[in-house]
């Protein structure tokens, strides 16, 4: 949980229920805040729009996801590692 989540959870029990004014507004404050980051937040972007005849279907994929920074950096270790093991077998034969 976010800590705006639970300054609105007090303000709720503490605030409204319990009486605290200033529960009251700094619930009023947070609940402000929701809606103001709810009303701002960005439309869906629309990738793909078309009408379907009887009888059409849709197949949706979904591409993995790119390697991190992380994978790919072991990713890089372990193909240096064996291209220097198998250096060193081609050296010793």
């Amino acid at each position: 949980m976010s800590l705006l989540s639970d300054v609105r959870r007090r303000a709720l029990t503490k605030g409204l229920f319990g009486g605290s004014r200033p529960w009251l507004l700094l619930g009023i404050a947070a609940w402000t805040l929701r809606a103001l980051q709810w009303a701002l937040r960005p439309e869906p972007k629309v990738v793909y729009r078309s009408r379907l005849d009887v009888g059409e279907t849709i197949v949706l994929r979904n591409a993995p996801a790119a390697p991190t920074r992380r994978q790919r950096r072991k990713t890089r270790k372990a193909e240096k590692r064996s291209h220097r093991k198998s250096q060193r077998r081609a050296n010793r034969a």
